[in-house]
């Protein structure tokens, strides 16, 4: 056709040449700024939904991570919680003892009557200024009331603290000869009251002080006042104390010492871990109450016992919760090493040999310079038949 130019075979061959040199020139330039060798399905349809798919495997390991590492801190949470759950249930347990302690002593009662140098022992209350057929209660810890007669001024004092012993299992009486004093022996902060019986006794010349009908004079043990008192307060706040430390102990809503459990999810599938919660408040740690009163005989004692039972309590939780922590880190490390090894498949798949593609670039734009030159010798070989026409 008038209308077309042809070029010379030399030049076409050329032309194409150069033209491939281009299309290599461009692909590998792609491949070394994505860093891939298959960018899409074009360059290869099979490798590319493979590396797709491990891809996308990778992708749902990853948020799964995410949420393992979430539930790890939230196990964390709860064992920092029990480790200060267990200073607070020490710390209970000290003022427990220390009631114990303080809560162990002796009643000293004072007698009426001056023993001379010739009384080596007591052997009859008449000594102790008691008339005939004098009675008295006793009252015992607030609960147990014991009445106690005295037939005549002449009964036994074995007799008299035989029957003040038996007004509760925690009580002893005994008598010093050498201080010539009744002694009450008393266990677990116990408080004892005695009270003149009728009109005309005189009971209170027993104990030290004059005692008219239907008064009362009550002892404690060394414990019994304001150091149990306080020690009771202190022991209250620190069981309050439990009760905000837990309640404090929550993470994203959970709260695994309040007998709350955690689902996690360990795969891209539906394979879950449940971590069980424990019940760590006040009475979940069988602590009977909140607040106590250790003027009740055993009061202490129960303290104590659920004090240990606390601690024992926590140290199994603590246990449990250190084999959930250990499950989920190693499931956290397996899920990333699993990942790498799902991108490194897929980089294997489509991943360029950047050295290699450097290499080729370099030797592309060389050949794209010789073809270049290429094209303009062989369009000087033509204008010298031009010059045969001048």
């Amino acid at each position: 056709m008038g209308n077309e130019i042809n070029l010379s075979s030399s030049i076409r061959t050329n032309l194409l040449a150069l033209s491939n040199t281009n299309a290599l020139f461009n692909r590998t330039s792609e491949r070394l700024s994505t860093g891939l060798r298959i960018n899409s399905a074009l360059d290869g349809a099979s490798p590319f939904f493979a590396a797709r798919a491990l891809n996308n495997r990778a992708n749902d390991l990853t948020a799964t991570k995410d949420g393992i590492g979430q539930a790890i801190q939230n196990v964390k949470t709860a064992d920092k919680g029990l480790a200060s759950l267990t200073k607070l249930v020490e710390q209970a347990k000290s003022l427990a003892d220390q009631a114990k302690e303080a809560s162990t002593g002796t009643i000293k009662v004072e007698t009426a009557t001056a023993f001379t140098s010739t009384y080596t022992t007591a052997t009859s209350v008449s000594l102790f200024g008691i008339a005939s057929d004098e009675n008295f209660d006793i009252l015992v810890g607030g609960t147990t009331t014991v009445h106690v007669s005295v037939a005549n001024s002449n009964v036994a004092l074995s007799t008299l603290l035989s029957d003040i012993t038996a007004a509760d299992s925690g009580l002893t009486a005994t008598y010093n000869a050498t201080t010539d004093k009744i002694e009450l022996t008393g266990t677990d902060s116990l408080v004892v009251t005695f009270t003149d019986g009728t009109a005309g006794n005189n009971v209170g010349d027993l104990f030290g002080t004059s005692l008219t009908s239907g008064t009362a004079v009550t002892y404690g043990t060394t414990g019994s006042g304001s150091t149990i008192a306080s020690l009771e307060t202190d022991f209250e706040k620190v069981m309050t104390e439990i009760a905000n430390l837990v309640a404090d102990t929550g993470y994203k809503g959970t709260n695994l010492l309040k007998s709350e459990n955690l689902t996690v999810n360990i795969n891209e599938n539906t394979t879950t871990y449940q971590i069980t919660g424990a019940d760590m408040t006040v009475t979940g740690l069988n602590f009977t109450s909140s607040t106590v009163d250790w003027t009740v005989t055993g009061a202490v004692d129960t303290s104590i016992a659920e004090a240990k039972s606390a601690l024992t309590s926590l140290r199994t939780t603590a246990s449990t919760f250190s084999t959930d922590l250990s499950v989920l880190q190693t499931r956290d490390s397996f899920t990333t090493d699993m990942i790498n090894t799902l991108q490194a498949g897929a980089g294997l798949l489509i991943d360029a040999n950047l050295e290699e593609e450097s290499a080729n670039l370099l030797a592309l734009q060389t050949r794209q310079a010789l073809g270049t030159s290429a094209l303009t010798f062989v369009n000087q070989s033509q204008q010298s038949v031009l010059q045969l026409f001048r």
